[in-house]
């Protein structure tokens, strides 16, 4: 740093990164026997000698009637302490890192298995300054997120428990969630069962829609080049790396679930993990989607609206009962589709479909105007369906533009013809005369034109519309 090496030594570090992950295992150092490992099985205990959580740990007896695990007969110390972990960074605002020696909690409130063997959690009230003064604190932070906005300065921030979405009492009188799960208190984490259920709406005193949840993963592209060539040479200082680093965490381990906290369009959105450069939600499926436009847009305006600084994301569509690591490896596998579509990223990956930022905001006018119609009577939802089938048709146009064709594909280009023959036949059939042929003539005007701006990614205001509107 005195001799202004920095930047060489960036790229050195860099480059041993790289050399260290790219490289094979050494099991001459991590690999070789335990001999131990199945005499920890103990099969003269009542209940099963496996963990029931993980299936690979042995169970271990002092875990046995833990109140944290009431769901299985027998569980690992490991297991234990995750669910004691999961619990309270959700509801508890102050974390301490102390020695594993520092006996000051009872053993339902604590670690069992410590952390190397030398460090316990512990979830607190006050400042430890005894156990400070008899040097067993090690770390102690305020993980919680004020509301209002308001940061503690008694003790270093970490923002760790992003949010999750609670029961509150006026949820008892929501006819989305009578009588679909019984038990909770105003407080109590909101289940996967009831995200996906919230993604019902009223309409004429009836449920309508999907009944689905959302899963959303989105990252910064291109963060290691930004990183790297982000900032011009004589400003490729460390603390500017570190700010900019710095900068690029806070939008989504406080803006974001500030924002979840604090924005009733987004109240029911569950942050599994947001931080660093990404993020990972759920949440009822509308939600998400309407938030990945949000986020989007927020992010645009946090960069101060530099076009080289873009995220993508990848969106899922999953029912609840789904296993929690099917959900995470769809909407990962969305991200994958949306990073490597044409070599641009800045994208969005739903349904199916990529689609860049910028049409992503266009083709809400076009659910928009879509609704509009379906109010006014000039289409059906049997009509909606007819129109995906012709998308499928215009997508296929656009793909045989771009590279040699078969003749027996060649059918797809007839998509037109077989708009003006639909539009004639359907539309607005309740009008007569010149205002239906008023009427008529600006949907098949405007479908074309959607069809052969947008093709395949029409799916998404199509497809969004019918999950509303499908009847429970």
């Amino acid at each position: 740093l005195l001799e202004r090496r920095f930047v060489e030594v960036w790229e050195k570090i860099g480059q041993d990164l790289e050399r260290k992950k790219l490289a094979r295992l050494d099991l001459t150092r991590y690999g070789g026997a335990k001999t131990d490992y199945l005499d920890q099985f103990r099969t003269d205990l009542p209940g099963p000698p496996v963990c029931q959580l993980c299936g690979k740990r042995p169970a271990s007896p002092e875990v046995r009637g833990d109140p944290l695990i009431k769901q299985v007969a027998s569980a690992c110390r490991v297991c234990r302490d995750h669910v004691f972990l999961g619990t309270n960074l959700v509801k508890r605002n102050r974390l301490a890192i102390t020695a594993a020696e520092a006996d000051l909690w009872d053993p339902d409130s604590r670690l069992r298995e410590p952390i190397f063997g030398r460090y316990q959690v512990a979830f607190v009230d006050g400042f430890l300054r005894s156990l400070a003064r008899a040097g067993h604190l090690h770390k102690i932070w305020d993980i919680s997120l004020d509301p209002q906005g308001r940061l503690t300065p008694e003790v270093t921030l970490r923002f760790l428990n992003g949010y999750v979405p609670v029961y509150e009492e006026e949820d008892r009188y929501d006819d989305r969630l009578v009588g679909l799960e019984n038990g909770w208190e105003p407080g109590d984490p909101k289940t996967l069962n009831a995200l996906a259920r919230l993604a019902l709406r009223h309409t004429d005193r009836k449920l309508q829609g999907l009944e689905a949840l959302g899963i959303l993963q989105a990252d910064v592209d291109n963060l290691g080049l930004l990183l790297t060539c982000g900032l011009p040479e004589e400003k490729f200082t460390l603390s500017r790396l570190a700010t900019l680093s710095r900068q690029l965490h806070f939008f989504f381990c406080l803006h974001l679930p500030h924002r979840l906290m604090t924005d009733s369009r987004f109240r029911n959105i569950y942050t599994v993990f947001a931080g660093g450069d990404d993020l990972f939600l759920m949440g009822p499926w509308n939600g998400i989607i309407a938030l990945a436009r949000e986020i989007r847009k927020q992010f645009a305006a946090y960069v101060g609206g530099n076009p080289e600084i873009h995220l993508s994301a990848g969106i899922s569509l999953q029912k609840p009962h789904t296993p929690l690591n099917q959900l995470a490896s769809s909407a990962k596998s969305a991200l994958k589709e949306a990073k490597v579509a044409e070599a641009a990223k800045n994208r969005l990956a739903l349904f199916g479909e990529v689609v860049p930022w910028d049409q992503v905001a266009e083709l809400q006018a076009v659910h928009d105007a879509l609704a509009d119609w379906l109010e006014k009577g000039w289409f059906t939802v049997a009509m909606l369906y007819r129109l995906n089938e012709l998308i499928g048709l215009a997508a296929q146009e656009k793909r045989l533009t771009r590279g040699p064709a078969h003749l027996d594909d060649l059918a797809c280009f007839k998509w037109r013809s077989h708009l003006a023959y639909f539009t004639a036949r359907n539309v607005a059939r309740g009008l007569k005369g010149e205002a239906r042929e008023e009427v008529m003539n600006h949907v098949q005007a405007k479908l074309a034109l959607w069809l052969d701006t947008y093709g395949g990614a029409l799916r998404l205001p199509l497809w969004e519309l019918l999950y509303e509107r499908r009847r429970t």
